[in-house]
């Protein structure tokens, strides 16, 4: 009986055309049961080395889970933003209020409501006071962070090299293996030298350092 290699559509005797498809029949369909190069690489490595690769996918699949890193220079910048609109929310609440309570301004409030936005708007001030204060801590995390970068910056640019990072591959290994192992290497080098480095900006460092070194 002719079959179409398309959708795979037996017809009867005679057949010689797939309407459908726009495809010649043939007589008997051959399976396609090739392996992809990277799970023929997988079954070629040993019972530890499966387990190995296997813990690696899952952390970076937990990885892609995490909270994307965000720097302090960034939460500075957040935080400052923040700060300046509950200041001038408050500052303006305040002064609106103040107007209504001496009678310069008429709202259409209770005094009671009036009180309540009065107590509101002196609570943006304080947020806003807040903020200014932790902004000082922060600017001494940017400090620090910019170092560590720079630290970092600096060991990558000595410790990471690509001929040493693919030492142990094969000329067989696909580009699925090889960003595995490789940036196993690099992230476990990174946390030697910096184990005050968290997960998350760990994760983010390998990926750049890997696109650096291979793109």
């Amino acid at each position: 009986m002719p079959w179409c290699p398309v959708c795979k559509n037996e017809y009867v005797e005679g057949k010689t055309h797939c309407p459908d498809c726009d495809v010649d029949l043939v007589e008997k369909l051959v399976e396609e049961k090739e392996e992809s190069a990277f799970a023929h690489k997988i079954s070629m490595l040993t019972e530890e080395e499966q387990i190995e690769m296997a813990e690696i996918a899952a952390r970076r699949a937990a990885a892609a889970h995490m909270n994307t890193y965000v720097s302090a220079k960034s939460r500075l910048a957040e935080t400052k933003s923040s700060a300046w609109a509950f200041l001038a929310i408050g500052a303006i609440g305040s002064g609106i209020m103040l107007l209504a309570f001496i009678g310069v301004l008429e709202l259409p409030f209770h005094t009671f409501a009036m009180v309540i936005m009065e107590v509101m708007f002196a609570g943006f001030l304080i947020v806003a006071a807040m903020s200014f204060k932790n902004m000082n801590k922060m600017m001494s995390e940017v400090s620090s962070e910019e170092d560590l970068a720079e630290r970092i910056k600096v060991w990558a640019k000595d410790t990471l090299k690509v001929d040493e990072l693919v030492s142990d591959l094969d000329a067989d290994t696909t580009e699925e293996m090889k960003y595995f192992m490789v940036s196993e290497v690099i992230r476990e080098k990174l946390m030697v030298a910096f184990p005050e480095v968290d997960d998350a900006y760990a994760e983010e460092l390998t990926e750049n350092f890997y696109n650096e070194l291979f793109s």
